[in-house]
C-alpha cells in the first residue's frame, strides 16, 4: 500500500511539474538600463535618456562647478555587451558604442566634485 501511495504522489507531482508553466529568466544585464542600479553603486544622481532611431554617438552637456560626470552607460543592442559603461567621461566629447551600433538609451550619473 505505502508503494502504491508514493507511486501515486510521484505520479501528481509530475503531472503538476508538467502543467506548470516555465518562468522566463530575466535578462542578466536588465538591471543595468535602471539609474536605479547605478546610484545603488554610489555614482551619485543618475539620468536615463531614451533615444530616437539613428543616434550614433552622444555629447555630454556642460555642468555647472561643482558637479561632475561620474557615468555614462551606453546601450545599444541586446546581450551581455549591450552597455558600454565609461567612468568619470568627459563633458563635451562625443561617445559612441564599441560594437558601432546605434544608441537606444544613455544613462548618465552626476555627483559633486570630491575635494
Amino acid at each position: 500500500m505505502k508503494k502504491l501511495l508514493a507511486a501515486s504522489a510521484v505520479a501528481a507531482f509530475a503531472v503538476l511539474g508538467v502543467a506548470t508553466p516555465a518562468q522566463a529568466a530575466p535578462p542578466t544585464n536588465a538591471a543595468q538600463n535602471s539609474e536605479a542600479y547605478w546610484e545603488a553603486r554610489g555614482y551619485g544622481e543618475c539620468t536615463k535618456t531614451e533615444l530616437p532611431d539613428g543616434i550614433g554617438s552622444y555629447t555630454l552637456a556642460p555642468l555647472a562647478w561643482p558637479n561632475e560626470y561620474t557615468l555614462l552607460v551606453l546601450k545599444a543592442g541586446s546581450g551581455a555587451s549591450a552597455n558600454d559603461v565609461v567612468k568619470y567621461p568627459w563633458e563635451g566629447q562625443p561617445y559612441s558604442h564599441s560594437s558601432g551600433k546605434d544608441l537606444s538609451h544613455i544613462i548618465s550619473c552626476v555627483a559633486r566634485k570630491q575635494s
